[in-house]
């Protein structure tokens, strides 16, 4: 269910729990803030870590603070997998969501379980249905809304935030490489869609164990320190720690030697000493390791990049993304420009957040965008503001083509067809009309017909558009975005969505002249109703175009009329040299005398007969239309 009130009050958790440390992201409704880290006892990264004692759960440090610890307590680290059907596996992860984000709420930093939306990262290289699982722990550690979104996704959104890439880069190609305490993955985008090319358990947990090995061999108290061990098996996970925070200060700083001195209270002064110097780093990176198949650390490193290049098929990324904490090791940087010479290397500031701010900018992204979009549709239906200008609009459209049509046509279809008559190339009068049919259809399909009737549409539709936008900038501001950006005023966001329209006109009574005079006058030409076919409107009417001409031939003088409009005169031919009288000026004269009631019979017809049709037609094409800007603009929830 999702949590009601204004979209700037809606909570987004970017929850990045990492096989050896968590971080959580947060990001609000319709700010456009960067995402905040938050804190957990002081620290932005905390250890994974769970520990269960007679005083109950501890998470973080404090799970690992030996002297904060009884003797039996069970201690959990390094519990991030797919496997969570194991117990050992389940249940930590249960334990250490629960109690973090119940700790935030009760300290008031977050609003909590029910009412945060949480969205967890997980390696790229997990199934759906390792994600669905997942969910179903969070679930059951009390979180109500949670999405599970692979981490190298996250990582693209944050670094597309922070500006280390831009979305031109991520419309060509990116390899992301997520470095963690468990896995690496790699993971190549192409117009932002992401596709898992290799992950492996190469994950720098694997040297906190090699660090802790290597120190444990060198103490003056190994055999004491190996007794508590076995008595006491929570010591070992502790102290892993200490060797993974040694590890962290080491590969972090400038290789710098780093010395810890950690004393073992229930040991009665033994304490375990731990340094780690460039030597020893070496070492460590070079050794072969059994959970790699006998590869060292470095070596396996530089094989799966080149099995990545393998994977990818010739499909060389412009630009490398680098993220996770271990891709502060030092061999990283100079293997991934050897493996890909012609790529940019990116890596942020602080890639050990960058999973976090990622899920909490993503989980803000695609609300605001779903909302957006919902807000959008909610316009256009029936019944919405938009909608509802959009009849308003259709309705006027008549009004607006019908003199153009008319004027247009006279031009181009009534003068030419009495021209034919005129010369004899059309025989008879009847056959005028079914001529003056074939060329007005003709007419509205043609390049000329669009010329003519583009410039008044267009300048209908600006004042739609106008309209629309009284409505939806207000829309995109209440989403954190400038106005404007549903503007239709690129004429491609609406071509694409106009169907051609096709006139044919219908019939409309005779309206004659009563008066007969010599050789002057033509009495009536009668155009029917007609509207445009121009590139933009379905058929609107069915009909065929009434063109009524009267005449008689009386002593070389022609008289016009009533009775004389029917019968032998219509379908008689005429001398050629008869019909001269019928010239273009007289033929004008005739159409202007009846303009004003041929574009009243337009607009009447455009009313009784097209404007309903066309206002759905002309509504789903706004709603098609601004979808489309929606889907397009989406990119700026990024900005």
């Amino acid at each position: 269910m999702m949590a009601k009130g204004p979209v700037s009050q809606l909570e987004f958790i970017g929850f990045d729990l990492g096989h050896g440390e968590t971080a959580l992201g947060r990001a609000f409704g319709a700010t456009v803030r960067e995402p905040e880290i938050l804190e957990w006892r002081g620290r932005r990264s905390f250890v994974t870590a769970v520990a269960t004692d007679k005083s109950g759960v501890k998470i973080g440090a404090d799970a690992l603070n030996l002297a904060a610890l009884g003797p039996k307590a069970n201690v959990a680290v390094k519990f991030k997998s797919r496997d969570l059907d194991v117990s050992s596996v389940r249940e930590p992860t249960i334990a250490f969501a629960q109690t973090l984000i119940d700790g935030l709420a009760a300290d008031g930093t977050i609003l909590g379980a029910k009412k945060s939306r949480f969205i967890v990262g997980c390696p790229s290289g997990w199934t759906s249905e390792d994600r669905t699982d997942y969910r179903a722990v969070f679930q059951a550690a009390g979180l109500s809304e949670v999405r599970i979104v692979p981490e190298s996704r996250a990582a693209l959104m944050t670094a597309l935030e922070q500006g280390y890439l831009s979305i031109e880069d991520t419309r060509a190609s990116v390899l992301i490489v997520d470095i963690g305490s468990s896995t690496t993955d790699f993971t190549y985008c192409r117009d932002l869609d992401a596709q898992d090319v290799g992950h492996n358990v190469l994950g720098s947990g694997l040297l906190d164990t090699e660090i802790f090995e290597l120190n444990l061999a060198r103490q003056k108290d190994r055999k004491k320190i190996e007794q508590l061990i076995a008595k006491y098996p929570h010591y070992r996970p502790i102290m892993e720690y200490w060797c993974r925070e040694a590890k962290e200060a080491y590969f972090t700083g400038e290789e710098v030697t780093v010395e810890l001195l950690k004393r073992l209270p229930i040991g009665r002064g033994v304490v375990f000493d731990i340094r780690l110097d460039k030597a020893d780093a070496d070492m460590i990176l070079d050794k072969p390791l059994a959970a790699l198949h006998g590869y060292s650390w470095r070596s396996a490193f530089d094989f799966a990049l080149k099995e990545t290049v393998e994977n990818l098929g010739g499909r060389a990324p412009d630009t490398i993304l680098l993220t996770g904490g271990a891709s502060r090791l030092p061999l990283v940087l100079p293997a991934t420009k050897a493996a890909f010479p012609k790529a940019r290397v990116v890596r942020g500031a602080e890639p050990e957040f960058a999973i976090a701010r990622g899920l909490a900018w993503l989980g803000r992204f695609e609300h605001l965008h779903a909302s957006f979009k919902t807000e959008v549709g909610r316009h256009t239906r029936e019944g919405g503001d938009i909608a509802a200008k959009a009849a308003k609009a259709s309705g006027g459209l008549g009004k607006t083509l019908a003199p153009v049509l008319v004027d247009a046509i006279t031009d181009a279809c009534i003068l030419p067809a009495f021209r034919d008559w005129r010369t004899g190339k059309i025989p008879t009068l009847d056959e005028v009309e079914g001529d003056l049919n074939k060329r007005v259809a003709e007419w509205l399909g043609s390049d000329a017909a669009q010329a003519a009737l583009r410039p008044v549409i267009d300048v209908w539709f600006a004042g739609l558009q106008r309209d629309i936008e009284t409505v939806t900038d207000p829309l995109c501001r209440d989403h954190g975005l400038p106005a404007m950006v549903l503007s239709l005023n690129d004429s491609q966001h609406v071509s694409r969505h106009l169907e051609g329209m096709s006139l044919a006109m219908p019939n409309v009574g005779s309206v004659e002249s009563d008066t007969a005079l010599v050789g002057t006058t033509l009495s009536a030409i009668l155009i029917g109703s007609l509207l445009a076919h121009a590139n933009v409107f379905a058929i609107l009417f069915l009909n065929p175009l009434g063109v009524i001409l009267g005449g008689a031939m009386l002593g070389g003088t022609y008289l016009f009329g009533k009775k004389a409009i029917s019968g032998k005169v219509r379908s008689a031919k005429m001398p050629v040299v008869a019909r001269q009288i019928l010239t273009d000026g007289r033929i004008r004269s005739a159409v202007n005398k009846q303009r004003g009631d041929l574009i009243t019979a337009v607009q009447t017809a455009w009313t009784d007969a097209a404007s309903t049709r066309f206002t759905g037609e002309l509504t789903d094409m706004l709603g098609s239309a601004l979808r489309e800007r929606a889907d397009e603009r989406a990119v700026l929830f990024l900005v």
